[in-house]
């Protein structure tokens, strides 16, 4: 059978329109094999493509469009990104590649780096290096992962594509990788193809779960970018990063953006895994409600609330050592402090959805939605018997947007008469909830939650071009509730508890009183 020898480095390959020639990749018997290449290519019959077939400009006649492989192609990464080069979406130029790339390099720990570029006639080795150049550094579709050891070496990954080329790099620096190091790569693999395919998915999907998961005792961080041209052309963009100290996520999008960053360094407000569940699903729910009196995008707001979910799930374990206290700023908390707090890490997050002017006879009144939450704790007091824990969780909600005069009609919005007939909503939203407790010499003299809500609504009315209502309704309440009595009462009931039976009622007594704590406040 006639073989397929690898193509040396700067070589073109000349094939037919819409041919890709499947590189050669090592079996696990270690003997060289060609994979299924994108259309069939007969071997060993009269038919066969050979070597003589090919021009000298390396074309095969009749033909201006040309191949070219950096390197060898005689492994995985190249047999992947062979078979899916045919392909124009980023979906499929990218399926699977991220995976392969990383255990490429997690076989070995060596650096890595291959292209495929495709041209209109034959290239120049200076033009074809150029290509390559181009390809890897400024392309209009890339991913970039990036990992830091705990040894102190630096993982970088790079997925580039553009229409005539794709291309992928590997670097290691600052150190060479240990065999944890190089298993643990493994182990992320999945997790970073699983990322890869929901941003390059339609409509996209952040699918970061396992790269948060990653073992702090081998990694100290990982960043993902991403730039992505979306289904409508539009730049899609993504910044991940995970460390000890925190998580953030910034991404940009067709349908608007949002950014979340978490603090995980004050451990000690952490809470039990019940604890987490309830208070991600009271957030949730603020979030979908904020959603629907703003009216805002169901997707934008759908990837923002899985993201929340994701970078508040699996936290790394920051356990103090047996009998050490948990402290918020150096203050230690008691059960009962750390009972009664969210359980979350604190955070600060804003959506913004892409601002339209829908109306074309009236260009000023745009269809906007932005709503900023966040949740921050602290401590402060002289020692651990004089001091006061504190934490506020806030929202602010500003909201625009175009709904039909009267129900059932349909909204059509023009330049004529006939078409202004409509309702234009202007919202304006603020929450605040702070719980705070106080102990003096060691005794809680204040357990308390205080909560206010403002709502400003506006209607404006338009029936056939012409104002006919507009109205505004604030709204404000405030309310503080002593929460002192409750969690006596519930200590007292702990202490007899463990007294008579040896076991503590405190978390299911407090786990009631938290639940007050996190219920918004409603406006009568």
């Amino acid at each position: 059978m006639t073989s397929i020898s690898a193509v040396s480095q700067g070589q073109l390959l000349a094939l037919k329109p819409a041919t890709a020639l499947a590189p050669a990749v090592n079996d696990e018997a270690g003997s060289t094999q060609v994979s299924s290449p994108a259309s069939v290519v007969l071997l060993g019959q009269q038919s066969a493509v050979q070597s003589a077939l090919y021009s000298s400009r390396g074309l095969l006649p009749g033909t201006e469009v040309s191949l070219a492989w950096e390197a060898e192609a005689v492994n995985k990464v190249s047999a992947v990104m062979s078979g899916n080069f045919a392909v124009s979406a980023t979906a499929g130029r990218f399926q699977g590649l991220g995976a392969a790339l990383l255990k490429q390099l997690a076989s070995n720990g060596s650096d890595y780096s291959q292209s495929l570029v495709r041209s209109n006639g034959a290239l120049q080795t200076a033009e074809l290096s150029a290509a390559q150049l181009a390809l890897h550094g400024k392309a209009e579709n890339s991913i970039t992962l990036t990992i830091k050891t705990a040894s102190g070496a630096t993982v970088s990954l790079n997925l580039s594509s553009k229409d005539n080329g794709l291309a992928v790099s590997a670097d290691v620096t600052g150190g060479t990788l240990n065999d944890d190091e190089l298993a643990g790569l493994a182990s992320l693999a999945d997790g970073f193809q699983s990322a890869i395919d929901g941003l390059s998915s339609n409509p996209p999907a952040l699918n970061l779960d396992k790269l948060t998961q990653y073992d702090t005792s081998v990694f100290s961080s990982i960043d993902l970018k991403a730039q992505l041209k979306g289904a409508d052309g539009t730049p899609q963009t993504l910044s991940f990063r995970a460390d000890s100290a925190g998580r953030s996520v910034d991404m940009t999008g067709s349908v608007g953006s949002f950014q979340l960053s978490l603090d995980l360094q004050n451990s000690a407000i952490l809470g039990n895994a019940d604890q987490q569940e309830k208070a991600l699903q009271s957030y949730l729910k603020q979030f979908d409600s904020a959603r629907q009196r703003g009216h805002g995008d169901d997707q934008l707001m759908t990837l923002f609330a899985d993201t929340f979910k994701t970078l508040n799930s699996h936290y790394p374990d920051t356990s103090p050592a047996s009998g050490a206290p948990q402290t918020v700023n150096s203050i230690s908390l008691t059960d009962a402090d750390h009972a009664l707090l969210t359980g979350l890490a604190d955070f600060s997050a804003s959506v913004k959805a892409r601002t339209e002017a829908s109306n074309p006879y009236r260009l000023d009144e745009l269809d906007a939605f932005a709503y900023q939450v966040s949740q921050s704790s602290k401590s402060q007091g002289q020692d651990q018997l004089n001091r006061t824990v504190e934490q506020t969780r806030q929202s602010h909600l500003t909201a625009s947007y175009h709904q039909a005069l009267y129900p059932g009609a349909a909204l059509k919005l023009g330049t004529d008469a006939e078409s202004q007939s409509y309702a234009y909503y202007q919202i304006e939203d603020s929450t605040s909830t702070s719980l705070r407790m106080e102990y003096d010499k060691g005794k809680l003299i204040d357990a308390s939650v205080s909560k206010s809500v403002s709502q400003s609504t506006r209607i404006s009315k338009y029936e056939l071009g012409k104002l006919i209502e507009d109205t505004l309704t604030p709204e404000n309440h405030q309310q503080r509730e002593n929460l002192s009595s409750l969690v006596e009462a519930a200590l007292q009931a702990d202490t007899k508890s463990r007294l008579q039976t040896g076991r503590s009622t405190l978390a299911d007594a407090l786990a009631s009183i938290r639940e007050r704590v996190m219920q918004p406040q409603r406006l009568s």
